[in-house]
């Protein structure tokens, strides 16, 4: 309703960003054409669509600074709350992976079990949970050093709200999740030390800084990063059951490259394609663990080149709005949201959440404050 009332209202023609929106929309439709199971593509198209709408109602919408700040605390203690209590409830939590956690899980509650698995009934994967919290976790942060547009009393509950995300995110375990929330954690604490008097006027401390953070998160993506070697229970989470997933997706992306495999029809083609990938990587793979892969086998390629141009818009005007805005409280937003994207990037290189899947709100959330945030500056010359 909100998406019919936008349209009924425009004056004459379309902005770039309203026609952007609505023709991914639009694509996602063409995507039904190549659907085989209309029960697993049903709640994905759904999905794709709400988010797009989310997109088009909070981005393109004339905003007020009061109530994108608003936006920005509910995302970044309201939604991060949600996705915590979700996460303790009804989460399937994994073997040892990289931490000793066996005795914590076993006090946290089981849960319904409310995931179809390929046939088998589960809990939500860890890896999308913490992909989730490592899209947030930026977000709250920036709003915890949000000293000029902030009271110390919501500055103080989203940096207990971080804490918390960051928590759960360690108990996921998920390694995707672990580099993309550092790198998108890194960014915001960089920027808010970096800006600080005391360490512009002293050039060498710049210096050591810069080194000290970028050794440090090459020390701790390398100690990450090669967990991916060490073979484990499942081949899946290694690098060659990856390589294998992705070498998959890619043939496929071949034969269905306009139309993709239709949403929610990656395990069921996959199955058919190559049947025996189950046995040499795991029962059920839900997904093709890389976000650009994932975008082209679900939109194929016209759909996955406007999301791309539409992240590109999102981006180029959280740079505007960090670089041109006299609003500080604005810029660390600004910059928080760019560390929530750098988040999902990185951790979508090896993991993915689908466009249509429940866990992606967070990722539609994000992209509509991004495109509100990033049209501030530019009203702000106009009227000037």
């Amino acid at each position: 309703m909100l998406v019919a009332r936008r349209i009924l209202r425009l004056p004459i023609g379309l902005r770039r960003t309203d026609g952007l929106v609505i023709a991914c929309a639009l694509w996602v439709g063409v995507t039904a054409l190549a659907v085989r199971d209309w029960h697993t593509a049903a709640p994905k198209l759904f999905g794709a669509l709400m988010g797009l709408s989310l997109v088009y109602v909070i981005g393109l919408d004339p905003i007020s600074g009061a109530k994108l700040r608003t936006q920005w605390l509910g995302l970044a203690v309201g939604l991060t709350t949600l996705v915590i209590l979700a996460a303790l409830v009804l989460t399937e939590w994994p073997q040892r992976k990289l931490l000793p956690l066996d005795g914590i899980y076993a006090v946290l509650p089981a849960g319904p079990r409310v995931v179809d698995h390929g046939g088998r009934i589960g809990g939500i994967g860890p890896n999308q949970i913490g992909g989730a919290l490592a899209l947030l976790a930026p977000l709250g942060l920036a709003l915890s050093l949000d000293a000029t547009g902030s009271s110390r009393n919501v500055r103080r509950l989203a940096a207990v709200t971080v804490a918390l995300a960051i928590t759960v995110l360690l108990l996921t375990q998920s390694r995707s999740a672990f580099v993309g929330a550092l790198l998108g954690l890194a960014l915001v604490g960089w920027w808010r030390i970096s800006r600080s008097a005391w360490l512009r006027r002293r050039p060498l401390g710049r210096t050591a800084l810069h080194v000290a953070l970028g050794l440090g998160l090459a020390l701790l993506m390398a100690a990450v990063a090669s967990t991916w070697l060490v073979p484990l229970d499942s081949t899946t989470d290694t690098l060659t059951g990856r390589l294998r997933i992705w070498t998959a997706s890619v043939l496929l992306i071949g034969e269905y490259l306009y139309t993709g495999v239709g949403p929610g029809q990656f395990p069921l083609v996959l199955k058919a394609a190559f049947p025996d990938i189950g046995a040499s990587v795991a029962p059920h793979i839900p997904h093709a663990h890389n976000f650009v892969l994932q975008a082209l086998l679900d939109l194929g390629l016209p759909g996955s080149l406007l999301l791309g141009l539409l992240l590109a818009l999102v981006v180029r005007g959280l740079i505007l709005t960090a670089r041109d805005s006299r609003d500080r409280s604005l810029q660390m937003l600004a910059v928080g949201l760019a560390g929530s994207l750098l988040a999902y990037v990185v951790y979508g290189l090896t993991d993915t959440i689908a466009p249509g899947a429940r866990g992606g709100l967070p990722i539609w959330l994000v992209l509509g404050l991004g495109l509100a945030c990033g049209r501030l500056p530019r009203e702000a010359k106009v009227t000037e």
